[in-house]
C-alpha cells in the first residue's frame, strides 16, 4: 500500500476539544485516523485500527517520550517507560494491586468510604453534587489508605490529582496550570519523604509497605516518587470519572436504570460501556522512534503521537451507534484501560470501586434519584474527561432492593425449542431471571443436548463435558424436558405460542454449506457435519459410503481439524470416547492421505493452533505442507509456530498409517469426475493445483435446514417479536462456540426481562399438554444408563443407532434408575488430588485459580502455587495439575513464570506420567497471540513428556462471560474427562 503525508487538521482547536472532542474525533476518523494538528503540537490517532497497532509495538511506538508533558508533570513514572524498565516498576507497583490484594484487602475498605461519603451526600440534601459530594472525596480517601499515604487527606489528593492531571494534558502551555502543578508535585514528594519512613518500621499492606517490602529489588526514590504522583492522577481520576458518567447515563436512561434495578449483575456491564462511550484517560502521548507507517501514514523519527482513546472507542468500524450508551450493546474489547505491556495496574481497584461498590450502593439507596433539570449536569475535557457537575435529587431511602421487589413478580411460562448448548444455556439463564417460571425444553430427539451430543468430536470428551452441568437443569433446578417432540410435526409453532408467554427457537443449523464450485454435486463430496454427525452415532445420519484412499477436506477451520483427526485416529487414540468403533473402522480404515486445504497463509487460518499440534501429535501420522512461504520464528504467532512445528516434524513417522498434506493459498476451482468425484482443483499463486481425491469433504460453514422456523441471522438481536425470540446460530448465523452461547443466552434473559417488565410480553399462558410419544428426563436418564452399560473397555458409551431404540431404552421400566446425586454428593472434583498453577501478570490468573480452588470445595486436596516459585520436580504425578496462564505484552510469558518455563525449555526434565490441563487467559483483539503465553507453556510442559487432558480452555478479556466463569465451566468438563478415564480403569 502507498503510504501518504498525514493530512493537517489545522481546523481543530484546544477549546473545541475540551468542550466535546467526539464530533471532531468523527471527522478524523473518517478522514483517515491519523492527522496532524498543530494546535496540539503533535499527529492525533484517533482510528480503533490504529490506536491498537500503536499499542502492539513499543518498540516503534515508544511510550518514553522526550520531552513528555507526563514527566514534565509528575516525573518518569513507569507509564513513560518501554519494556524492560517498564516491567521492572510495574512488577513492584502490582502485590496490593492485584485481583485478590483488591477483593481480600480493599473492598471492604471501599464499602466503609461508600457507606461514609453516601451519608455525607444525604445530608448534605437534595441538589447536592454527586461528583465532588460523592464520587471525588470516596474515590481519593479509597486512593489515600490503598497507598498508605496517612499523613493527607483526601482533599489534598483531590487537589493534587487535578493540578498534576491539568499540568499532564497543559497543551496550551499555561503557566498558571505549570505552578499549580509544581506545588502539588513538590508536596507530595514532602509527604512521601514522611511516609516512606514509617511504613519501613510499620509493614502493612498499603502499596508503599509492599513495595518496600519486595525481598530483592529497592525503587529508588525519583522513582517511587514519579510513580506515586502516576498513581494518584490516574487512580482518583479514573474511578471518579467512571462513576459519575455512569450515574449520568443511567440516569439519563430510565429503561437501562431500570434493567439494572432487575439484574444487578449488569453493574460491570454498566462499568465497562460507562468507560467505553467516556473513556476517563482520552489520551496519552507515544513516540515513533523511527521512521514507519501508520494506517496508510508516514511518520517520521521522532513523530509524538496522540493516542486517542476518546475517539477509538467510539469507531464505527468496531461498534454499531457507537455515540449511544447501551449497557446491553455486544460486548467488544475497549480500549479504556490501555492494552499490552502498559493495560492500567489499577484495572481491578477500579473495577471494584465503581461497579462492585458505589454504584450499586448510591442506586439501592436512595430512592427517586434523578438530575436536577433548573441546574443541569455538565462535563468536559479531551485528555482527561469527565462530569465538571452532576446535581441530583431524590425522594428518600430505599429499604428494599428493587429486585426484591420484582423477585415476587408474575413469572412468565416459557418454552425453548432445542436442548443443545444455545437452547440449554438459554433456560439456565431464563431460570436465574424468573426463579418461579415454568421452563419447558423441547426437543426433535429422544435425547437432549444436540451439538454436544452430536456434533462434538466423539474424541474431545472434555468439551461434551458441558452436559454435566446441563443435567442439573433438569434435575435439580426444575426445568422440564420433552424430547422427541417434533417442531411443525408433533406440534405448531403457532401452538407454541398460544400455550407459552414466550417461546426461543434454539433449533440451530445442520445443513453443509456446499461448495460454490462446478462438481460439487458429484457422489462422494460430503459435509462434514454429515460426517461427524455419522462418527457421533445420531440416529438420522445414515451410513455413508466408505472413505477412499485420498480424501480432500475444503477448509483449514476447527471443523476440518476435527475431521482429519477422527480420520487419522487409529482405535488405540480414541480411547475415553464415545466412538462407534465398527462404525468408525468401516469407514476411515481405507484412507492413506488426507488432503487439508485452505485459502489462507498459516498466519490467517481459522484453525485454533492447539488443534493443530494435537493432531502433529497423532501416532503413525505424517504430515507434508505445501504452500506455507516464508515463515517468522519470532515465536509470537501461534499459527506459524503450529505449522513450522508440523514442518519440522513431518518425517519423524518411517512407515505412516496415514499422510496428512496440508495446502495453504488455494482456493478452489472446480470439481472433476464423471459420476463420482476423482479430483479437486485448486488455484494458487502459481496456478491451477490438481489433487487426485476418492472422497471430498467439505467443511465451510453450514446454512438454513429446510423448514427452519426463522431465517437464521435475520433477528440479531434475538426478538422476532415481543415473546418469541431467538438463540445461538439461529441468532447469529452460523458463527460462535459452545461457551458464546452461555454470554448470549445472558443477553436474550435481559431482553425478556425487558419485554416483560414493559408489558410487550403479558403472562397467563396456559402450558402445553402432553405431547404422544415425548419422552422425559428419567428417560433420557435410561438411555444414558443403557448407553454406559453396554459401552465397550475404553470407550465412555455406546450409543444406541436408532429412535426406536433409545425410545425403547427411555421406556424400559427394568432399568432401575439410581437416586439422583444432589449438588453436595456432586462435587467437581470430588476425590482428585489436585494442584492449581498460575502464571499471572495483573494478577487475573491468580483470581481465576482462587476461584476455583474455591469451587472445589474446603474438604477438597487441592493447593494453588504460583508459577514464580514452581520448579519441574516439585510437579506430582499423582496429582491433577489445573494451569492457569496470562499472556504478557505481544504473545510471551508472564514474567514471573519465566524461570519455571526456561527450565523446561533448557534442561528438558522427564516428566512423563505428570498430568495437566491448560486455561489460557488473553485478549482475543491480538489475533496473532492471543493465550500465546499459556500455548508456551504447555508446548514446553508436552515436550517434557508430560500429558495433557480435556480441553483447552481460554477467556477472552474484552468478552461478556467473566474468567472465573469460564474457568468453572472449562474445570468441570476437565474432572468430567477424569472420573471417565478412572471409571474406564
Amino acid at each position: 500500500m502507498t503510504s501518504n503525508e498525514a493530512p493537517v487538521a489545522d481546523w481543530v482547536t484546544i477549546p473545541d476539544l475540551y468542550r466535546d472532542p467526539f464530533p471532531i474525533y468523527e471527522r478524523l476518523r473518517a478522514e483517515g485516523g491519523v492527522h496532524w494538528v498543530p494546535q496540539v503540537g503533535r499527529y492525533l490517532i484517533t482510528s480503533y485500527e490504529a490506536v491498537h497497532e500503536t499499542e502492539l509495538d513499543q518498540e516503534v511506538f515508544s511510550a518514553d517520550e522526550q520531552g513528555s508533558l507526563q514527566i514534565r508533570a509528575m516525573g518518569h513514572s513507569m507509564l513513560r517507560r518501554d519494556d524492560p524498565e517498564h516491567y521492572v516498576e510495574r512488577k513492584a507497583w502490582q502485590p496490593a494491586l492485584r485481583p485478590g490484594a483488591v477483593q481480600r484487602i480493599w473492598k471492604s475498605k471501599f464499602e466503609r468510604n461508600a457507606e461514609r461519603y453516601l451519608e455525607e451526600l444525604v445530608a448534605r440534601g437534595p441538589g447536592a453534587d454527586l461528583i465532588w459530594d460523592f464520587a471525588a472525596p470516596f474515590a481519593a480517601e479509597s486512593l489515600r489508605e490503598l497507598i498508605g499515604l496517612h499523613n493527607a487527606t483526601q482533599q489534598d489528593l483531590q487537589r493534587w490529582s487535578q493540578t498534576m492531571i491539568d499540568a499532564t494534558g497543559n497543551y496550551a502551555d499555561d503557566p498558571e496550570v505549570w505552578a499549580l502543578g509544581k506545588q502539588s508535585f513538590d508536596e507530595v514528594d514532602a509527604a512521601l519523604d514522611e511516609m516512606l519512613v514509617w511504613h519501613a518500621a510499620n509493614p502493612n499492606e498499603s502499596l508503599l509497605s509492599q513495595l518496600l517490602q519486595i525481598p530483592d529489588y529497592r525503587m529508588p526514590l525519583d522513582r517511587i516518587r514519579a510513580n506515586v504522583k502516576m498513581t494518584i492522577g490516574g487512580g482518583l481520576n479514573e474511578p471518579r470519572d467512571a462513576l459519575g458518567v455512569a450515574a449520568w447515563g443511567l440516569l439519563t436512561h430510565p429503561e437501562q436504570r431500570a434493567a439494572v434495578d432487575r439484574d444487578p449483575s449488569l453493574w460491570h456491564a454498566v462499568f465497562d460501556e460507562t468507560i467505553r462511550w467516556v473513556a476517563p484517560i482520552g489520551l496519552y502521548s507515544r513516540q515513533a522512534t523511527r521512521d514507519t507507517e501508520l494506517a496508510g501514514v508516514r511518520l517520521p523519527a521522532g513523530a509524538r503521537l496522540g493516542i486517542c482513546i476518546l475517539s477509538a472507542n467510539r469507531d464505527e468500524r468496531v461498534w454499531a451507534r457507537p455515540a449511544d450508551f447501551d449497557i446491553r450493546r455486544e460486548a467488544k474489547p475497549h480500549l479504556a484501560f490501555g492494552k499490552g505491556v502498559h493495560v492500567c495496574l489499577g484495572a481491578w481497584a477500579a473495577r471494584a470501586e465503581v461497579a462492585e461498590v458505589a454504584l450499586p450502593l448510591l442506586f439501592s439507596s436512595l430512592e427517586g434519584l434523578s438530575l436536577v433539570d433548573e441546574d443541569p449536569a455538565e462535563i468536559g475535557g479531551w485528555v482527561f474527561r469527565g462530569m465538571l457537575k452532576l446535581p441530583v435529587t431524590w425522594n428518600g431511602r430505599r429499604t428494599v432492593a428493587p429486585e426484591a421487589r420484582d423477585r415476587d413478580a408474575a413469572a412468565p411460562r416459557v418454552a425453548v425449542v432445542g436442548s443443545g448448548p444455545a437452547g440449554s444455556f438459554t433456560a439456565q439463564a431464563l431460570r436465574r431471571t424468573f426463579p418461579a417460571a415454568p421452563i419447558d425444553v423441547f426437543d426433535e430427539l429422544p435425547t437432549p443436548y444436540g451439538l454436544v451430543r452430536y456434533g462434538v468430536a466423539a474424541d474431545h470428551q472434555g468439551t461434551k463435558a458441558v452436559a454435566r452441568q446441563f443435567d442439573r437443569l433438569f434435575s435439580e433446578e426444575g426445568v422440564r424436558f420433552r424430547g422427541n417432540c417434533r417442531l411443525g410435526v408433533d406440534v405448531a409453532l403457532e401452538e407454541l405460542e398460544r400455550a407459552y408467554d414466550v417461546v426461543v427457537l434454539a433449533t440451530g443449523m445442520h445443513c453443509d454449506a456446499r461448495l460454490p464450485v462446478p462438481g460439487a454435486t458429484l457422489a462422494r463430496v460430503r459435509g462434514a457435519g454429515a460426517v461427524t454427525r455419522f462418527l457421533n452415532g445420531h440416529p438420522d445420519e445414515a451410513a455413508p459410503d466408505p472413505l477412499g484412499e485420498q480424501v480432500v477436506v475444503v477448509g483449514h477451520g476447527n471443523v476440518a481439524m476435527d475431521l482429519a483427526r477422527l480420520v487419522a485416529r487409529d482405535a488405540a487414540g480414541l480411547e475415553g470416547s464415545d466412538i462407534d468403533d465398527a462404525a468408525h473402522g468401516r469407514f476411515t480404515d481405507g484412507v492413506r492421505t488426507v488432503h487439508l486445504v485452505g485459502r489462507s497463509a498459516p498466519a490467517d487460518a481459522k484453525f485454533d493452533p492447539v488443534m493443530v499440534r494435537e493432531l502433529a501429535g497423532l501416532q503413525g501420522v505424517r504430515h507434508v505442507v505445501h504452500g506455507a512461504g516464508e515463515l517468522s520464528d519470532d515465536g509470537r504467532d501461534a499459527r506459524i509456530d503450529a505449522v513450522r512445528a508440523l514442518i519440522a516434524g513431518g518425517d519423524a513417522t518411517d512407515e505412516p498409517r496415514v499422510s496428512v498434506e496440508w495446502w495453504f493459498g488455494l482456493a478452489p476451482e472446480r470439481l472433476e469426475g464423471d459420476e463420482r468425484v476423482e479430483a479437486a482443483v485448486f488455484r494458487g499463486p502459481d496456478g491451477e493445483v490438481r489433487i487426485p481425491a476418492s472422497d471430498v469433504v467439505t467443511a465451510i460453514g453450514f446454512t438454513a435446514d429446510e423448514g427452519s422456523p426463522v431465517e437464521p441471522g435475520s433477528h440479531p438481536d434475538g426478538r422476532v417479536s415481543p415473546g418469541l425470540y431467538t438463540a445461538g446460530w439461529l441468532r447469529r448465523g452460523p458463527r460462535g462456540t459452545i461457551p458464546d452461547q452461555r454470554a448470549d443466552a445472558r443477553e436474550l434473559a435481559r431482553i425478556v426481562a425487558a419485554d416483560l417488565q414493559s408489558g410487550a410480553v403479558t403472562v397467563g399462558a396456559p402450558g402445553l399438554p402432553g405431547v404422544e410419544g415425548e419422552t422425559d428426563f428419567d428417560g433420557w436418564r435410561r438411555i444414558d444408563m443403557r448407553e454406559r452399560l453396554t459401552a465397550a473397555p475404553g470407550r465412555e458409551r455406546a450409543k444406541l443407532p436408532s429412535r426406536e431404540a433409545q425410545l425403547a431404552a427411555a421406556r424400559d421400566e427394568h432399568l432401575e434408575l439410581p437416586p439422583l446425586r444432589t449438588a453436595a454428593s456432586a462435587e467437581i472434583g470430588a476425590g482428585v488430588p489436585t494442584t492449581i498453577l498460575f502464571g499471572t501478570e495483573s494478577g487475573g490468573a491468580e483470581l481465576v485459580a482462587d476461584e476455583l480452588a474455591r469451587m472445589l470445595g474446603a474438604d477438597a486436596d487441592v493447593e494453588v502455587r504460583d508459577l514464580a516459585e514452581t520448579t519441574a520436580a516439585g510437579l506430582d504425578p499423582a496429582r491433577l495439575h489445573l494451569l492457569v496462564c496470562a499472556t504478557y505484552g505481544d504473545g510471551e510469558v508472564p514474567g514471573a513464570a519465566q524461570p519455571f518455563h526456561r527450565e523446561l525449555c533448557v534442561e528438558r526434565p522427564d516428566l512423563s506420567g505428570v498430568r495437566y490441563a491448560v486455561f489460557g487467559m488473553g485478549d482475543r483483539s491480538y489475533d496473532r497471540t492471543y493465550s500465546r503465553g499459556s500455548e508456551l507453556v504447555d508446548e514446553a510442559l508436552q515436550a517434557c513428556g508430560a500429558s495433557r487432558l480435556g480441553e483447552y480452555g481460554r477467556h477472552d478479556a474484552g468478552g461478556s462471560i467473566s474468567a472465573a466463569d469460564a474457568a468453572r465451566d472449562w474445570a468441570a468438563g476437565v474432572f468430567a474427562e477424569v472420573s471417565a478415564a478412572t471409571v474406564g480403569r
